[in-house]
């Protein structure tokens, strides 16, 4: 059994961090796995503490017994875990290789760093029989004279093409009815832990070129986003749009005058590309979920099988499970997100 501790599947809105809990939670499922959500931090062996950072100062006082794997989505960097935190006891999960070596070149070193990426849904995102209608232009928080640089080649070439802007926000089911009518996408992001509405295109079976970033700091942002790196972090080179991608998936380039040739590329061997293939076998539901579940096997010495037959050791919710606190939450997510939409709409003026 599986106590998952969270905050992000308490909104209806979606996000990144949400479809990491959601996707593991239809993993689980589908293994038919016991699991708990937000439940008192003892309730059970195997805690899972996905996103609040209020639960993490509280495991250092829990029984030895209850073993304790945190993150992704916590923290963006080593300088952001304040330095009281006690993490000897916890697994430290990150979502890419590159991610979790970034980290261990910025010096972090409180406790083991282990990958583990969330599942794709490949019964949400599939592949559809509509007429293949344009070319998918996904353009996040890229520098707008790459994207000039797009449209003159696609407009050249007499392309039909749709723009999708991560800034201006978009609705899951409008990227949904782009994909179904897409040939393939022009990948114009920032750089990715996992990249997961990369991963649900390619669920989708279409094929991406990906125009990948130079370094983690390579791309466009607002004056307050600008503080989230400093200059060597800033520089950093050893990341990737696409951490999880092969020639199956299409293909990755960095510079603009790679660009009109890989373009050419794309158009002349589209029935050769397999990226859904690349998603069922790498990272489906149930694959995540059951190597979620052996890293406390891994780390631990909790059996996987075991899992299946254990039952709550004690009853109780944790925070996130009490009225009062889903409200102030609540609350505090609506203030965000409107604090967000008038510096997005700040930043595109």
């Amino acid at each position: 059994m599986l106590n998952i501790i969270s905050r992000s599947i308490l909104f209806k809105n979606v996000s990144g961090p949400k479809k990491v809990v959601e996707n593991l939670i239809k993993g689980l499922d589908k293994l038919g796995y016991p699991y708990v959500i937000n439940k008192r931090l003892d309730a059970c062996k195997r805690l899972w503490i996905h996103d609040d950072a209020v639960a993490l100062k509280k495991i250092a006082s829990l029984p030895p017994e209850i073993k304790v794997i945190v993150g992704p989505n916590l923290y963006n960097l080593p300088k952001n875990v304040p330095r009281n935190l006690d993490l000897k006891r916890v697994v430290y999960l990150q979502p890419s290789s590159w991610s979790k070596e970034c980290w261990q070149y910025f010096g972090f070193n409180k406790c083991p760093l282990d990958i583990w990426p969330a599942g794709i849904d490949t019964n949400e995102f599939k592949p559809s029989n509509e007429r293949k209608e344009f070319v998918l232009v996904y353009f996040k928080q890229r520098f707008n004279n790459e994207l000039g640089i797009v449209r003159e080649i696609l407009e050249s070439k007499n392309t039909t093409y749709r723009i999708i802007d991560y800034v201006k926000r978009y609705k899951e089911s409008d990227y949904k009815a782009l994909l179904s009518k897409s040939r393939y996408i022009i990948w114009l992001g920032r750089q990715e832990s996992q990249g997961i509405a990369l991963q649900e295109a390619m669920a989708s079976g279409v094929p991406i070129l990906v125009w990948d970033v130079k370094y983690m700091g390579y791309w466009q942002v607002s004056e307050k986003d600008a503080a989230i790196f400093n200059e060597e972090e800033k520089n950093y080179q050893n990341t990737t749009s696409a951490p999880y991608f092969d020639d199956s998936c299409g293909i990755k380039i960095k510079d603009a005058s790679e660009l009109e040739k890989a373009i050419d590329f794309m158009e002349k061997n589209l029935d050769k590309f397999q990226p859904r293939k690349y998603i069922l076998e790498n990272l489906s539901l149930e694959k995540q979920a059951k190597e979620f579940i052996l890293l406390y096997q891994k780390h631990f010495g909790l059996s996987y099988e075991d899992g299946f037959k254990e039952r709550l050791l004690r009853s109780g919710d944790w925070l996130n499970n009490k009225f009062y606190y889903i409200i102030y939450l609540k609350l505090k997510h609506l203030i965000k997100v409107i604090l967000i939409k008038t510096r997005v709409f700040n930043f595109i003026k």
